[in-house]
């Protein structure tokens, strides 16, 4: 069972989820029907619980996003999401077994709006990273870019594969508008929160490029990308055990030492909560950010007394 996780609405998010045994199974093909299941699954999933998406990227063997959750149902979004990637990716590809591997979506909360630029730019250039593409504009794969933030708006036809196209509860056509992140436009602007967001991507960028000459590694390229298959499986290394982050500051000392402080308080206030709950007393009173409980069992929530 996991540990309880604080569900806030409003809060911005980065998200990520990894194929089973690092199976190529998301990678893009020359005729960019992955591209269109991705986007039309995430339109449909952001439009259905009320996201904001701001960033997405599909690599091979895993998904990045960068969300708001305005109505605090982000686990129901990344269920209806999963799901529905994973059953038309199954149907696409003729995959007989399951699609992601069984460990929880990894999910942290960006507290400060360096924090958002930072998620942002890591998901632009995630393919240069894994030696895919010299520069992010080149996966052939679905993305974005730092033009695209509060720009895009990405028009999506219904797939051949596994959508019923005599039920209506899927579209013949999804619309998917990348939104500005309200923190960065606050505190930026839109110009120049895309100024910044690209900053950061030609650095990581150029980092990049040194680690791969310092290892004798070249990148592949859009071209030769599109011919690998997706029974193909990530060999690179991986540590064993790695925890998903709860939360990213981006070197915000006060706002990391806040949310550690609010983490601790509302699990041992959870916890409490949970031990009156199973004892038979249906009045306790869980904190503020409870998901599990309140929305599957109908528990009382309330702040700390």
């Amino acid at each position: 069972m996991t540990r309880p996780r604080i569900v806030d609405p409003g809060a911005t998010l980065a998200l990520s989820r990894r194929t089973t045994r690092r199976h190529f199974l998301l990678h893009p093909d020359e005729a960019r029907q992955m591209n269109q299941v991705y986007w039309y699954c995430l339109a449909y999933a952001a439009r259905l619980h009320g996201v904001l998406v701001h960033a997405a990227c599909l690599m091979s063997t895993h998904s990045h996003e960068v969300i708001t959750d305005v109505r605090g149902e982000y686990p129901k979004f990344l269920q209806t999401l999963h799901r529905n990637l994973a059953l038309c990716t199954k149907a696409y590809r003729g995959w007989p077994e399951e699609v992601f591997n069984k460990q929880s979506s990894g999910a942290h909360t960006l507290l400060t709006p360096e924090a958002i630029v930072e998620a942002i730019a890591y998901l632009i250039v995630n393919p240069v990273e894994a030696g895919a593409v010299r520069y992010a504009k080149d996966w052939p794969g679905a993305h974005t870019l730092a033009r695209h933030v509060g720009r895009r708006v990405i028009r999506v036809k219904r797939p051949k594969h596994y959508f019923d196209p005599n039920n209506p509860k899927w579209p013949e056509e999804l619309e998917l508008r990348l939104d500005m992140p309200v923190a960065l436009e606050l505190d930026y602007g839109p110009e120049l929160a895309r100024e910044r967001i690209a900053e950061r991507v030609r650095s990581k960028q150029h980092q990049a490029w040194n680690r791969a000459k310092r290892r004798g590694l070249s990148f592949i390229g859009p071209k030769r990308v599109l011919k690998l298959p997706h029974t193909k499986q990530a060999k690179s290394h991986e540590v064993f055990g790695s925890l998903n982050p709860q939360f990213a500051a981006a070197g915000n000392r006060v706002a990391a030492t806040e949310a550690v402080q609010r983490l601790r308080a509302f699990r041992a206030q959870y916890a409490g909560a949970l031990a009156a709950w199973t004892a038979g007393d249906r009045s306790a009173c869980f904190p503020l950010g409870t998901w599990w409980m309140r929305v599957w069992h109908g528990a009382r929530c309330g702040p700390a007394p």
